[in-house]
This record gives structure tokens, sequence and C-alpha cells, in this order.
């Protein structure tokens, strides 16, 4: 398992910008009311085109979080039978093609769907393999979460293509499970989720007014969480959070 994430981490990184765009753009559309779902589906499709690697963008939401209107998109092109808002561009014989993503509320498989969920942090998948529409493939995945005022509205993520004949995605067919885990790097017990949740966009470099801005609180709010966690993990700065974390 440690080789296999190692795999996904070194096929994602380079992707985690165009995830934190397109995370960025949702939560910043939601919070001024932004509710049609096209114009959000239109950004998952032209970052697609913008980045030729990627296999696929897409969204799952909570029931009823975006709109409320779920009832009306059952089993309308991009949805299933749910109604939820569950967009998936991928690539598909040259062309951007639109289907709901699957698995979502699946025990095993969808782990990756409820680990961010749970642990309100971004994750990544090791290669396993995946269908879209009738189209077969391995796939390694980065997923954040949708995340404002501390309120979880569901999820945002991107795709790349894998090798069939990875160890990861032998064991993920065997198991049927999905090797789902946290971007987290080192777990200190003492933190709180909200803490950890800060401590992690504090790692990737983002200013107190930037993590303010992607969970939904004040940069002051920000300061105080850093002091604390300064605190617990016995260090003085962001220099040294940085070493701690890895």
């Amino acid at each position: 398992m440690i080789d296999n994430r190692k795999t996904a981490e070194d096929t994602t990184t380079e992707m985690d910008p165009v995830l934190d765009h397109l995370r960025a753009g949702f939560l910043s559309l939601y919070s001024v009311g932004v509710r049609n779902r096209s114009t959000y589906s239109s950004i998952l499709k032209q970052a697609l085109l913008a980045h030729p690697h990627l296999l696929s963008t897409w969204t799952v939401w909570e029931p009823n979080a975006l709109d409320g209107r779920d009832e009306a998109y059952r089993t309308t092109v991009g949805h299933d039978e749910s109604g939820r808002f569950v967009h998936c561009w991928h690539r598909a014989h040259g062309k951007q093609e639109l289907v709901p993503v699957v698995d979502y509320d699946a025990p095993l498989r969808g782990k990756w769907y409820t680990l961010p969920k749970q642990k309100m942090m971004p994750c990544r998948l090791d290669p396993i393999p995946y269908r879209f529409g009738k189209l077969h493939v391995c796939i390694t995945s980065t997923i954040a979460p949708l995340i404002l005022e501390g309120k979880f509205f569901g999820v945002v993520g991107i795709d790349l293509k894998a090798s069939k004949h990875s160890e990861g995605c032998r064991k993920a067919i065997a198991s049927g499970k999905c090797p789902a885990w946290p971007m987290s790097g080192k777990r200190h017990p003492d933190l709180t989720p909200r803490e950890h949740e800060v401590y992690h966009w504090m790692r990737n470099g983002k200013t107190n007014e930037e993590i303010g801005m992607i969970l939904g609180i004040s940069h002051h709010t920000v300061k105080n969480h850093i002091e604390h966690i300064f605190q617990k993990i016995g260090v003085n700065n962001r220099y040294e959070a940085m070493l701690a974390a890895s």
C-alpha cells in the first residue's frame, strides 16, 4: 500500500492547483448566491478542456445542497435517480462527455466521498478501476471537500488515468474496496478537526486570509487556530510547523 500511495501522490501533486481553483470557484459562486447547476458544470468542463492530461473533473453534492431541486433533475443528463448534483465531465473517444458520478453512496467503494466528509479535508485515491458510462479505466484521484462556515456541502475532484496493471488496481479488483487516504500528512491527536483543517491549508502555503476564505471564517479566527496549533505541536512558527508535518 505504501508504494501505491507514493504512485498516487506523484501523479496528482501537479494537479492540486487545478483542484484548488475548482474548489475556490465553487465556494465563491455559492457564497454569492449562484445556484444554477449549468454554471458549475461549465466550470468543470472548462477545467477539463484546459488540462488535457486530466481524465475527468467532477463534483458530488449532498442531497438538495445546491439548489433544493434534486427531484426535478432525477434521471436527466448528468444525473442519476437521486437527482443530486453529481456531474462528471470526462474524455471519451476524443470528446468531452457528461455523465453522473457513480458509487458515491457505496459502502466500500464510496470511501472517496465519505472520507473527506468525515475528516473535512482533501484526500487522494490509490490507482483503482472505475467506470465512466461504458468506459472502464484505472484512475487515481484527488478530492477536496466543499465547506462553508464549517458546513459540508459536497466534494469536487479530478482524475488522472493510471495503469490497469498497477498493484493498486489488482488489489482493488480483488477486494472491491476503495483505497482512499487523507492528504493531511502526520496526524496530531491533540488538534481539533478544525485545527487539522487549518493546519492542512497552512502547510499548503495558504495565507491566513486565504484559509479564512476557504473555510468561511475570519482571518482573525484563523490566526487564533494557528496559535493553538503551534502550542499543541510544540513549534514557534510556520516553518517549524511545516517540518513537524513531514
